[in-house]
Parts: C-alpha cells; structure tokens; sequence
C-alpha cells in the first residue's frame, strides 16, 4: 500500500516580538533600519514611512460593490465597513485606501479585526478612524497612501519589512518579514496595543522615547539575533515635539550626490511665477542638476517638465552622462523668467507614467514645485489618479511662499520632510530643500545643535530661550551658507558642555556669555572683517606684554588627515591634505589626524582639512598679555591688531582665545591670543585626495568582456563528481546549469554578482570572482592548425594558467602559451570545434574561478542572465548591467563532437571537393564519459573512445543548408568514402557536412537520438 513518506524538519523559522527603545523622542522620522548591516527598509525606496506611506508602490485589491461603512457606536473605538463577499489579501493592521465611486474620494483606514458571515456572505471589517462612515457603494480598495488620522495623532505609523531573502533566502540564513510599529515618543502618545496584549494593561505609554516594537517579526532560520541598527532624524522636532527653532536654516544638505534613479522634476511655469520667484526657481534647479552631474559615473534619467495649463516644454535624457548634464542644465538656464498660465496640476506630472516606465529598476523621484493652489481644483484629483497608477515613486512637493499646502500634501507622499515652504526669489533655501529629497537626508545646523543642548530642558542644560543671545541666529545663516551640517549621536557617555565642546571644535567657534546682556553668544572664527578697521592695541594700551612667540619649525605640521563619518557607506572615511612648499623646507612629510565624527560628506571634510592644516602650518603668534580697561568690552573670538616696533609687531591680528577680567582689585584684563590664520598668506594645499573610499573607489561600471553558457559535462563532474552527475543526468537527462565569467571591469572592482531569471523575475544566483580577459586583434579563422592567436588589451594576464580552458565566442580552447600579445592554443576542446571569431572577441579564461550554476533547468528553458560588479561604493544596479540569454539544449547529455574531421586528409578543404572526385572523409572519436580530466585533448588529437553506443552520420546538402541531396550512415567507424551523386539539372556545387559547432538537437522524449554536426 503506497503512501507519502513521512516530512523531514530541516529547520526552524525564528520570529521575535520585541520592544527596541532608539533615543529621546519625539523624532523627525526613521529613514533606514539594517540588520546585519542589510537594508531591511528604507524611506528612501517607495516604501511605507514611519510618518505614513506614499502614493507610490500601491497595491489594488479590486472593487468591491456594495460597500458601506458605519461610524462606532458611543463608547466603541471603531467603525464597522461591510460588503458582501470576501476579498483577499487584507491583513490586519494594515492601512488601505478606499477610493468611493460616488465622488471619488478616498477614506483611509486601518483593518483592526476581519469576520464573514457565511450565511449571509458579508464580510465585516473593524476600522480605524471610529468616524468612518459612507453609504453603499462601489469602492476600490488599496494600499494606504497616507496613514489615518487616528486619534491622539501622535503615532508613527506602521512599516511592513517584506525581505524574506535578506540573509539568502531558505537555502541560508532566511529574511525579516512583518509589521513594525514605530512610536514617534509624542506627548500625547498612548498605549501600544500590541506591547499592552504581552504586557498587560498597565504598560505605559513610552512618551518621550522613540521605539521600534516588532509585531512577532519573522528574523529568519537562525536562533540568534543579528544586529540592529536604525537610521533616524530629529532636526526639525525639538524638546516635547514642539517646532524647531528658526526651522527654514535647521536642515543642511551640503551636496548632492545620486545614482541609479530616474528624476522627474515639473516645474511650476504659471503667471504668478514671473519675476523673481521663476528666477529662484531656475537658479535652484540649475545648480541641483549641476551637483548631480558632477557625479557623471553615476547615470540616472532625467526628464525636467514645465507647466502652467498645460506641459509648455520639457527634456529628457537617459542614462546621463556629462554631455547630458551640461545640455540639461543648458536648457534649465535658458529658461525665461517671464510666464504666464494657469496651475493645471494634473498636466505638471501627465508625462510621468511614460517617464518611469521607461525607468527600468532605478529608484523612482518625482520632484512637484508650485507657488499656487490647483487650477482647475479638479486637476488636482487628475494628478492623484496619475501618481496611484505609478510605482514606488517617492514624490517630493515643494510650495514657494504659499503656507497652504492641503493641495500638494495629497500629492507628496515622502511625510519624512513634509512639504516644505521656501520663501520666495530665495534660491539658496530651496535648492537646499531639493537637496533633501536626494542622498542620506539632511543633517542638522549645528547652531541648532547648540542652542537646543543649552535649552532643552530633558537632557541639556536647561536655559531659558531669553538666555540665547542674537548672534546665533547670524551663525546660523552663515553655517547655512557654508553647508556645513552636522549628524552626532549624544550617547550621555560625556557631559553635555563635552557635548558641546566637541561641536564647536568641528565648526571652529567660541560659545560665551555676553558680560553685558548675560545671554549665550556663538561667534564663528571666518575671515569675517576688515583688518582696517580692527581696534589697535600698543604700548599704550597693553600693560604687560607677557610671553609672545612663535611655533619652532620642528613643531609645524605639513599635512592633514580628516576622519569622517562617510554617508555614502556608513564607514569612517578620509581625506587628506598638504602643504607641499612646507613638505619641501622640512624635507619630509609631518602628518596629523584629526577625527571629525559629525562630518558626513566627503566635500566638507576637504574643507574642514584645509582649514586645520593651515592653523598647524603657520608658525603663528600667541602669547597672553595684559592690557587697560579698553580690553573690558572685548568678548572671546574678538581680532585686534598689535602694534610694537620694539617687538617688531606691526599691525599683527590676532584672535582673543580666552579673557580674564580679573579679580577687582588691578585694573588690567588680561588676554590669551593667538595669531589669526585668516590674516596669513595663501598656503599652497594639494590633496583633498579621500583615502576611503573617496575618489579612489568609483561606482561599479558593467561588464562588457562576458560569457554566459550552458555548462559542458566536464564542468558537472568536476563540481558534482562522476557518480553525482551521472545520477543527475540519469533522472533527467535534458536538464542543465549555468556557466558565467566575466572580466574585472575596474581596478577597484571586488567580485561580481551573478543574476538569473527563468521568467519569474530576477533572483540572485552567486556570486563569482573575475577571470582574466583579452580581445582577438585581428580575426581567426576555423583552421585547427591556426593556434597561435593575436590578442592584446589584458585584464588580469599575471593570472593566466597554462593548461587550463579559456571561452572564444562558443569554442573552448586550451592555452598552451601566453604573452601580452599572442596566446597559443588548442583548439575546439571538449564539446566545441575550431570556430570563426572576428577581431575584437573577447577571450575568457574562465576555468580557474567560474562554477556551473546551483540552480538547474530544463531543455528548451530560456534564462536571461545579468553580472552584477561590485566595488567599496556599492553594486551595479540591475537595470545597469547588460543581459545574456541562454536556451537550454542538454548539453551535458548529448555526446562530444568528432575531432580532427578531414577530407582527403586534410582539415580545410576545397569547397567545391565534391564535384572534383571520390572523398575520403575521416575523423577520430571522442568520449564524453572519459574526458573529464584536467588534461585536455584539443580538436586535432586522434582517437578517444567512443563513447558507447555513438554512431555517426553523413549528409550532403547544397550550399543552401536546408537543402539535403544525400545521405549515408557511418555507423561506429571513423571513416567514410563519398563519391559524388550531382546531376545534370541540379547544377551548382555540394556542400559535405559531417556534425556542426551549432551542436544542433535532434529528438525529443525518451529514447531521442542526441546528435552533434561538425562543418567540413
């Protein structure tokens, strides 16, 4: 009696509630969360945000007739939506948008709870808000393109993790899947319910703590927990939730570096434009495109659109390269500054579905800008409709001097910077606030970071917004200017004036309190004044000259090493600079390193390098001195100008570094000074170089010398061993692996990616190393005797192997020597045949490092293959790479061709030999199940074998290879004599053919001959 055998556990799968308290909350919003230093989720990726999801990446689940929804009864939290029949794929705390058919609006809500009736038909869902409430109708059903407005407001939202193979899948180390509740820490911020159902109803609330609770996540097939790590922002939120100070210069963004995107910007046209805000507008956008262009290497799709009543004009260009850049930004500036028309809000994003689909996999951004309220307010639903229809598209809107951003805050869906209202003719504002739709978000001003440490009265010091004086403001401005933002982790292991210390260290800055307001003031230490004008002290006016002097020589530093934070690889990086001409006088090279932790972007760390290598350079001036009362009213930061001719001091400025007003009783304020960098001469700087990765490390470039195949029988039995893969080809013997190499497309290339798709979609295959490559200089014919092959243009030559395989178009040959312009070999190895290759072909010398595929498919299964290089700054996106496809043909089954095939005893023969006489056809035999060794026999060689039970077969076609005029049966021989058979009325010439490099099948099904021709 049969029966299914009894399942056998492999594994567990590991899924984990937990409760993962980050920092002080309320936060801006969380933009990345990786585990085992994987991105599981990303703001940055159409997904859904800790703010609310978007209006990209939607899922429809149908229309559903009959649709009404009832608002909760008194004293019931929830709604109740009922519709007859059932609808798959709804999951319970999941948001889902419900577009009414009567007006096309849509209610957003949350599923708390799914019944059926089954005799009735009807299914009830339990919704969030409580007031949801509409009359029976029809009702498209979506994924949420914003949260709900639930009650307390204070909620972060929910984000779902859908990466079952972010450790590999099954077959390794599994993925994350599930919900996560973020929890913002708001004042008003209630129970959780999932913490409340584990932890009983007396858990708190958690204000004032932003925190992760993980909703019984899946975290794969190991029992140990990997590590997590969370990306946040808190720039814009201060202490209790409450707006930022001075919030329009909070946020810094210092440049723009993307790649692998497509970027559709529309740009608002309409009357109200003209004049100074079309300007600013044009400004801002053409200085963007700038910045990205200056990345080249990193291609993205841009398309800019302007509008008004309609699309007015518009550029595209894909895959840009810096030609592209400089046409994009040459039709930006060329725009006129005087428009006119209306804001037809469905026309600015009309051309944005042809855009993107265009797109490939790149990441999706749509940037909105507008100074106007919707016109007709029907289009703004008409955009609605466009951006529902679009995929995972992050879309960024921007207001220009209009505070009402109703309209527009239904087409952002990005809540993470809101949408941002930029003053208007101001350029610089918004061009930082399009920075901020790019990148790794923004980092925060770090007069900001000051003030909030002085007055936050959780964690800083406490003071009174009164006690902060006007000066940060004017710092503000000016770090906004500079582009110099800050990201730091306060983690309490220091006090907060360490804190604090450490942040004026990185802006070079003085933080005092004015003797005569009593208020905090910060005063940057810039070439900020007019050395004219600049208070003299002399003899007259300093008591005590002290000790002056200079930095010896031997203590001068001639080059600089900045440590950053890297945002672009979430590792430390480095740039250094030198004074060449100080390298020269001390003949050797004295070196510091200063660690800026806060400095994420590679272009200010430059910055900040050059400015500390000129301080430690110059053989500067300091001292303390003691000077009248005139010195009272000086504050720290303060430049005065010494005049001594007896100290040979004339005019020098120096900068106050601390005042000591001393204790009542003398009369003298004394002064520590050191000497202004900014009044020294120019220092001649090179460098800037970034030691990792920088500049040194470029974005991953494709592959152009590949070879993707079917893998031989050899390969299998050397992977497999000759049981295993004879036991393979047994259970089926038309299945088949995969065989890719490629070269080393860059110095800085690592390894290559390979990724296949039989027809359900891309998926990762292996990864393998790069082999050494050449190009053919000059073409070669099919001769086997032709073995000495021009080659040149080597990839990796030191790593050829003498005796091993190399790929020639579809022939395999073994190389026997090599040089860096010939390689000799043999030729048609294994189950291939001397073949024509042009100049150009790339050779591939693969045997050493590539494997056949772990996955396996069927004859007559077609799989597009693309390589994938990786370098320190990341992978080739797929939509980058070029793709192969191979058809399947069981070639590990079918038998080796015939080598040495000759007519008349030699192997090129007269094409017309037919016609000339009786020919003498001969050819050695080969044995597939026997040539499995390293050592390998080229076309040329005698006989091996047969393989058992091959026999050979001769047709006679004429020229034209689908005409067959005769034939005859070989059998088990390796010899055949053929007279010519031609007739008077068939004229032209015969072509002999034995078995062909095509390597063509024949058959099909059990029993099916397998046939390989060879060309004579």
């Amino acid at each position: 009696m049969g029966g299914r055998s009894k399942s056998q556990t492999v594994g567990y799968k590991y899924t984990l509630g937990a409760h993962l308290a980050l920092c002080h909350g309320p936060i801006d919003a969380i933009r990345e969360i990786r585990v085992d230093d994987r991105t599981a989720w990303s703001i940055g990726a159409g997904q859904s945000s800790s703010a609310g999801t978007g209006v990209g990446a939607l899922a429809s689940y149908g229309t559903v007739a009959g649709m009404s929804a009832a608002a909760a009864a008194a004293g019931d939290s929830v709604a109740e939506v009922t519709f007859p029949g059932t609808l798959a794929g709804i999951r319970l705390g999941a948001n889902y948008d419900l577009k009414l058919g009567t007006d096309n609006t849509t209610r957003t809500v949350t599923v708390q709870a799914v019944s059926y009736d089954g005799g009735t038909g009807t299914t009830t869902w339990l919704v969030e808000p409580a007031a949801t409430a509409f009359a029976a109708q029809s009702v498209t059903v979506s994924d949420a393109a914003s949260l709900p407005n639930l009650s307390g407001g204070a909620a972060g939202g929910r984000i779902r993790i859908n990466k079952p193979n972010l450790f590999g899948g099954e077959s390794r180390e599994g993925g994350i899947v599930g919900d996560i509740d973020v929890l913002m820490g708001g004042t008003t911020q209630g129970q959780n319910d999932y913490l409340a159902a584990q932890a009983g109803s007396n858990v708190p609330g958690y204000r004032g703590i932003c925190s992760l609770v993980l909703r019984q996540v899946y975290l794969g097939l190991n029992p140990y927990l990997k590590p997590w790590a969370v990306r946040l922002t808190r720039i814009l939120r201060a202490e209790d939730g409450n707006r930022q100070w001075y919030p329009e210069k909070a946020q810094i963004v210092p440049e723009v570096r993307i790649g692998d995107a497509a970027i559709y910007i529309a740009m608002d046209t309409s009357g109200s434009m003209s004049g100074s805000r079309m300007a600013a507008q044009r400004t801002a956008v053409s200085r963007l495109i700038a910045e990205i262009g200056a990345n080249a290497m990193e291609p993205n799709d841009i398309q800019f659109v302007t509008w008004n009543s309609t699309v007015s004009s518009t550029i595209i260009r894909r895959n840009a390269d810096a030609a592209d850049y400089g046409e994009l930004k040459d039709w930006v500036d060329a725009l006129p500054t005087t428009v006119s028309g209306g804001t037809d809000f469905g026309a600015a994003v009309s051309q944005s579905g042809a855009f993107f689909n265009g797109a490939g996999g790149k990441r999706r951004i749509l940037i909105f800008v507008t100074d106007g309220e919707p016109s007709p307010a029907s289009s703004l639903e008409s955009a609605k409709a466009t951006l529902a229809g679009l995929s995972e598209v992050d879309v960024f809107a921007f207001n220009i001097a209009l505070s009402d951003t109703s309209a527009t805050g239904q087409i952002d869906n990005t809540p993470v910077d809101g949408v941002p209202v930029v003053p208007a003719g101001d350029p610089d504002v918004l061009v930082a606030s399009l920075r901020a739709a790019f990148g790794e978000g923004p980092d925060m001003n770090p007069a900001h970071i000051i003030r909030e440490c002085l007055t936050n009265r959780d964690w800083g010091l406490g003071h009174a917004f009164t006690d902060i004086g006007l000066s940060f403001a004017t710092a503000a401005d000016a770090l906004f200017a500079e582009g110099f933002g800050l990201s730091l982790l306060w983690q309490q292991e220091s006090t907060i004036e360490d804190f604090i210390a450490d942040v004026l260290k990185h802006i070079d800055a003085y933080l005092y309190v004015d003797r005569r307001s009593g208020r905090w003031e910060l005063k940057l230490i810039r070439a900020d004044y007019d050395p004219e004008t600049l208070p003299i002290f002399d003899d007259m006016t300093v008591v005590d000259w002290g000790e002056l002097g200079r930095r010896e020589a031997a203590d001068l530093v001639n080059s600089v090493t900045v440590k950053f934070s890297d945002a672009r690889t979430d590792q430390t990086g480095s740039v250094s600079v030198t004074d060449t001409a100080l390298v020269q006088d001390l003949g050797q090279v004295v070196s510091a390193t200063v660690d800026y932790p806060g400095i994420r972007y590679e272009s200010l760390a430059v910055r900040v390098a050059e400015r500390d290598l000129r301080a430690l350079s110059s053989p500067i001036l300091s001292g303390e001195i003691t000077v009248t009362r005139v010195g009272a009213d000086l504050d720290p930061g303060d430049v005065i100008r010494l005049v001594s001719p007896r100290r040979g001091l004339e005019g020098v400025a120096v900068r106050i570094v601390e005042i000591d007003h001393g204790d009542g009783r003398a009369n003298g304020v004394r002064l520590r000074i050191a000497e202004d960098v900014f009044g020294l001469g120019d220092t001649a700087l090179v460098g800037g170089e970034s030691g990792d990765p920088g500049r040194l490390i470029l974005p991953p470039k494709p592959l152009t010398r590949r070879w993707v195949t079917e893998a031989p029988y050899w390969l299998l039995v050397q992977e497999l061993g000759h049981a295993q893969a004879d036991a393979l080809l047994d259970e089926d013997p038309d299945v088949g692996a995969l065989v890719a190499a490629g070269e080393r497309p860059s110095a800085d290339a690592l390894s290559v990616q390979v990724w296949t798709d039989s027809g359900a979609g891309y998926a990762l295959e292996a990864g393998v190393e790069f082999v050494p490559t050449a190009l053919l200089t000059a073409d070669v014919t099919d001769d086997p005797a032709e073995r000495v092959l021009p080659v040149g243009s080597w990839t990796g030559l030191t790593d050829v192997t003498i005796g091993t395989l190399a790929a020639i178009g579809d022939e395999l040959v073994r190389i026997d020597g090599v040089s860096t312009t010939t390689l000799t070999v043999g030729r048609g190895c294994l189950d291939t045949v001397p073949q024509v290759h042009p100049a150009g072909t790339p050779v591939i010398c693969w045997q050493l490092l590539a494997n056949a595929s772990e996955a396996r498919f069927a004859a007559g299964e077609t799989v597009a293959v693309r390589m994938l290089p990786e370098t320190g700054l990341g992978t080739l996106p797929l939509s980058q790479a070029p793709e192969d496809q191979v058809t399947l043909a069981s070639r590990a089954i079918r038998p080796l061709p015939p080598g040495d095939l000759r007519g008349n005893g030699v192997s090129v023969v007269n094409p017309n030999i037919l016609n000339l006489g009786p020919v003498l056809l001969t050819w050695a035999h080969r044995d597939r199940l026997t040539q499995t060794s390293s050592v390998f026999d080229a076309y040329d060689a005698g006989d091996i074998g047969p393989e058992p039970g091959v026999t050979y077969a001769l047709e006679i076609r004429w020229i034209d290879p689908g005409h067959r005029c005769g034939g005859r049966t070989a059998g088990g021989g390796n010899r055949c004599r053929q007279r010519h058979q031609l007739h008077a009325h068939e004229g032209g010439r015969a072509d002999p053919l034995g078995a062909d490099g095509n390597e063509a099948f024949r058959g099909a099904g059990a029993g099916a001959a397998r046939r390989r021709q060879r060309d004579l």
